[in-house]
């Protein structure tokens, strides 16, 4: 899910890719269902405060994740037919 996540972000919104990591945050801790944590951005760089205060922008990123988890759970409704 969370490729698919950063795939929408690189491909429709033109972020640049940080790349996708795999760890044990305590943000996510015993959680038992797929869940990622996303990072938009950094508030402490101007370019990106001047992004992420877009409602366009904001428009784009929501539908980005939108569109990631509907197609995971498409792909994953298909495999359990």
């Amino acid at each position: 899910m969370a490729t698919r996540i950063e795939d929408q972000f690189k491909n429709r919104v033109n972020r640049h890719s940080r790349g996708v990591k795999q760890k044990g945050l305590w943000v996510l801790w015993k959680s038992y269902m797929p869940s990622v944590l996303v990072e938009l951005g950094f508030l402490t760089n101007a370019k990106e405060e001047k992004f992420l205060n877009n409602k366009v922008n904001q428009t784009y990123m929501a539908s980005g994740i939108f569109r990631a988890i509907r197609d995971y759970k498409n792909e994953i409704e298909a495999q359990n037919e």
